[in-house]
């Protein structure tokens, strides 16, 4: 891995780390949701300071570089968080529809008394 993709890991790693951090401390994050990308922060950050791993798996497996490697592992990430989340949207639209059936079981009920 070249030198200057182990500096571009490094540094995307400590952005996406500050960022993840600062949006929990803002409360806009959940810390459930934000251990994924903190995890995925810290996977960047051993594949910049040991580029290696990365090489022995990238060849392991038959890609042509690391960097094809950590793009392919990124895209399977992405669609393991997408997949989690239309789960998450599902459970959500659930609750929401059993809410507005006993709102207005209630609200019918309030009116014919």
């Amino acid at each position: 891995m070249k030198t200057s993709l182990q500096l571009f890991f490094l540094i995307a790693s400590f952005f996406i780390f500050l960022f993840v951090v600062s949006k929990i401390r803002k409360h806009k994050l959940n810390i459930d949701d934000a251990l994924v990308w903190i995890l995925w922060a810290l996977l960047l950050l051993v594949f910049s300071i040991f580029p290696k791993i990365a090489s022995w798996i990238s060849k392991f497996l038959g890609f042509q570089s690391p960097s094809n490697f950590i793009l392919c592992l990124f895209i399977f990430f992405l669609y393991l968080l997408l997949f989690y989340q239309s789960i998450t949207i599902s459970l959500l639209k659930e609750r929401n529809k059993e809410l507005i059936q006993k709102l207005s079981l209630h609200e019918y009920k309030n009116r014919n008394k």
